[in-house]
């Protein structure tokens, strides 16, 4: 009677798990468009420092990708990664700090994948930015596709860099 009981909790744990082994991690609603737009800027990253030792960056490219990172204290330390070696940088990263992005008109759409405090799983990210002007984004909400809404008042500022690390990264198709 306990096995028997021991392998149903065993059945049902697998079903409550079945969207961990279902979903792809790697599958976005958006569809990779290459920029044509010159609402922002290119030639560098944004930045937020988030709080006084660690700093947000987003690198926006060409072909519709967005990359965030907030693993450096600072701005220097993130340039002096990227002078060693700009591509270690994005060979390091994991597949939440990858996304797609859309301009239309004065808004910036990104499309991405979190992880919701309490979920065993990616959730499929989206948040909408105001484009103030092309060195100044402001974003103020994420949505999960569980439902969940993350807000938050983010003003982005462009800094000018030439070695950006490399944008064609395995983790978006």
């Amino acid at each position: 009677m306990k096995r028997i009981i021991f392998i149903l909790h065993i059945v049902l744990l697998f079903i409550g798990c079945k969207d961990l082994f279902d979903r792809k991690d790697d599958e976005l609603s958006f569809v990779k468009t290459p920029n044509t737009s010159d609402k922002i800027r290119l030639d560098g990253y944004y930045y937020k420092y988030i709080v006084p030792d660690k700093v947000g960056i987003r690198i926006y490219y060409q072909n519709g990708i967005v990359y965030s990172t907030s693993k450096f204290n600072d701005i220097k330390s993130f340039e002096k990664k990227a002078n060693d070696g700009r591509n270690e940088i994005t060979r390091e990263s994991i597949k939440i700090q990858w996304g797609l992005y859309l301009i239309k008109e004065d808004s910036i759409f990104t499309n991405g994948l979190g992880i919701v405090s309490g979920d065993l799983h990616f959730s499929e990210t989206f948040s909408k930015g105001i484009i103030l002007n092309d060195t100044t984004i402001l974003f103020k909400e994420t949505k999960f596709s569980n439902g969940y809404i993350d807000s938050y008042n983010d003003t982005l500022h462009f800094k000018q860099f030439s070695l950006k690390p490399d944008s064609t990264a395995f983790i978006i198709k």
